[in-house]
């Protein structure tokens, strides 16, 4: 036995075989997987643009650059991880998502800034990226403010709004940040900063003219459904106290008509 078995494998080199069939098997697989991993870098990532029942949040953990285009393109600027005034992290709502010619994922994100439509595309591995199952709706015909968790309404409240010189802005807004207001605030104990900014109003009491979520109270006090303030969505007291408890920031914000 042991000679035949000589003989097999002396049989086996000289006409440049195998021994089996293991071999040859064995490699096939192994130029599949490559061929798989080429493919899928070129393959759009998960979908992250928001619905109705849910949307993402990029949290920032570095300064990003901010692109015109998933993959870069000239640099339009860049966005520090915390909001320079309160500390706050920047957290931003996440609008679409692309990967690149490289295979890096991209995001398309609202911007804090003007315009308000603002948006930019910043890559994915400069965030930590979360699902959010809430949305805030606001109707300006109806003075309305509505917050939906995965896509079902939880909290329905009259507001005040923006007077006619003074409008509230229409469009797909998020909440910027949180600021607990002290004690003797007119705007309550709480004010949702948006990154909407008011479309007549450049400059307001020192700052760019952001509108807010707030609560009113003092000198602000409104009753829900006039139009007493310059774009700012007052939620009388002690009702903001509700809606600060359910949303977060980089939350979805649709104001319409």
């Amino acid at each position: 036995m042991l000679a035949g078995t000589l003989v097999g494998l002396v049989l086996v080199l000289l006409s440049g075989g195998t021994a089996s069939g293991q071999a040859e098997t064995t490699a096939s697989p192994a130029s599949d997987t490559a061929t798989t991993t080429e493919a899928a870098a070129t393959q759009p990532a998960l979908d992250f643009r928001p619905t109705k029942r849910e949307s993402y949040v990029a949290r920032l953990i570095t300064r990003v650059g901010l692109y015109p285009k998933a993959g870069g393109g000239k640099l339009r600027g860049t966005l520090a991880p915390w909001i320079s005034d309160t500390g706050n992290p920047v957290e931003l709502l996440v609008l679409d998502n692309a990967v690149s010619s490289k295979g890096e994922t991209w995001l398309k994100v609202r911007l804090p800034r003007r315009p308000n439509d603002a948006t930019a595309w910043i890559r994915e591995s400069s965030v930590i990226l979360r699902k959010n199952p809430m949305r805030v709706e606001i109707s300006l015909r109806r003075h309305e403010l509505r917050v939906f968790r995965r896509g079902r309404v939880v909290l329905r409240l009259g507001v005040a709004l923006g007077a006619a010189a003074t409008p509230t802005p229409k469009g797909r807004f998020a909440i910027y940040q949180k600021i607990r207001e002290v004690w003797w605030s007119p705007l309550g104990p709480w004010a949702l900063h948006l990154t909407a900014h008011s479309n007549v109003l450049f400059e307001y009491a020192g700052g760019p003219g952001r509108v807010a979520i707030h609560g009113a109270r003092g000198v602000l006090w409104a009753t829900a459904g006039t139009n007493p303030s310059h774009g700012c969505i007052r939620v009388p007291d002690p009702a903001i106290r509700k809606v600060v408890r359910l949303v977060s920031p980089g939350t979805p914000v649709d104001i319409v008509a």
